[in-house]
């Protein structure tokens, strides 16, 4: 499997949109999801950061990335810099159909670079107990539990992780 990461482009926004509305509980691989996803026109709903991908990420100092895989994107995360002088991690998807495939780690790894290259030394990142397979992926690449914060009304409890570069 050759798969290429760089940099988003503004023409990524429909695709990078599309993958971000695939569902990331359940299943940790999904074949059955067609890897060419139908793009999406409009920003989803309570993620204002991928509205504007070039100010939310490259406009701060940090960095958004997509993994291609066969001509398709399968794969998206950013980093940008916290009051702290880490790098947040966010936005992180693989497409269902590529999982355990080594897309993740890759993509991960790559930000994990661009996060030292920006003169960051350490990542941090949340996910959720809902998603246990993210939990576990994380914690294969050397993250670090640091807290758990549940609120009232959630039906899951949000994990941080921290990681020194």
């Amino acid at each position: 499997m050759v798969v290429t990461i760089r940099r988003f482009r503004t023409a990524d926004a429909p695709i990078v949109w599309a993958l971000n509305n695939l569902p990331n509980i359940g299943a940790t691989a999904d074949p059955g999801v067609p890897l060419p996803l139908p793009p999406t026109y409009e920003p989803p709903a309570g993620f204002s950061d991928l509205a504007d991908i070039p100010a939310s990420f490259l406009g701060v100092g940090g960095d958004f990335l997509v993994v291609e895989l066969g001509g398709h994107l399968v794969g998206m995360g950013g980093i940008k810099p916290s009051p702290k002088g880490r790098a947040e991690v966010l936005r992180v998807r693989v497409h269902p159909a590529t999982r355990r495939r080594g897309v993740g780690r890759a993509l991960m790894t790559a930000l994990e670079q661009r996060a030292l290259e920006l003169g960051m030394r350490e990542t941090h990142l949340d996910t959720a107990t809902n998603q246990p397979e993210a939990m576990a992926f994380y914690r294969s690449l050397g993250y670090q539990e640091v807290g758990r914060e549940h609120q009232p009304g959630w039906s899951w409890t949000l994990v941080y992780y921290l990681k020194i570069l």
